[in-house]
């Protein structure tokens, strides 16, 4: 009975378990494999969208413009008439007042970045587009002596902090929107 007391416990005694600076060294090593995975995986879905059109001065432009023409379609649907339409303002009229909406390009205080701000008298401003913006302009369509619809144009150039993210023919857009007005009687 001796013997068996005094006998020196085996390796595989000592050993049941994880001791805590393995489990430590573990987690450190899945927490690294994970933050590089996640990296890898946002680089790659951002350069997915790059390359499929998803990023870049022209889906800038094609978001920004479809606002706009939302912003149009919501006045006449409203009840709003336009009385007429200039190169940057559009005169509405609600049955009382008559109010002109301006779409306004203004500098940020860095003196680079340009953005489209939309004035409102009524409803203040809305900042359509930010950072990017070269050139807006807007047309009256007119067919037979009616007002038809509005064509605008909006030109766009990245910041240089962007445009390196981007392929060349990514930094820069020009494009065209027209806008159907319903009839208005």
């Amino acid at each position: 009975m001796e013997s068996a007391m005094n006998r020196q416990p085996t390796l595989s005694s000592k050993r049941n378990g994880v001791s805590l600076i393995e489990a430590i060294a573990c987690v450190a090593i899945v927490g690294t494999l994970a933050t590089s995975m996640v990296g890898m995986m946002r680089g790659s879905a951002r350069v997915t969208a790059i390359s499929q059109g998803n990023e870049g001065a022209a889906a800038e432009g094609r978001q920004a413009l479809r606002f706009l023409s939302e912003q149009i379609r919501e006045m006449t649907s409203s009840g709003l008439s336009i009385v007429s339409i200039g190169n940057r303002d559009i005169r509405v009229d609600d049955g009382l007042n008559l109010r002109r909406i301006r779409f306004e390009i203004r500098r940020a205080s860095d003196g680079v970045d340009r953005s489209l701000v939309m004035v409102d008298p009524l409803l203040g401003e809305t900042v359509c587009l930010g950072n990017s913006v070269r050139d807006f302009d807007m047309n009256e369509i007119i067919v037979t002596g009616r007002r038809v619809g509005i064509a605008m144009t909006l030109q766009l150039q990245t910041t240089s902090d962007r445009a390196g993210e981007l392929r060349p023919d990514q930094d820069s857009a020009e494009m065209t929107t027209v806008v159907c007005l319903s009839p208005q009687l």
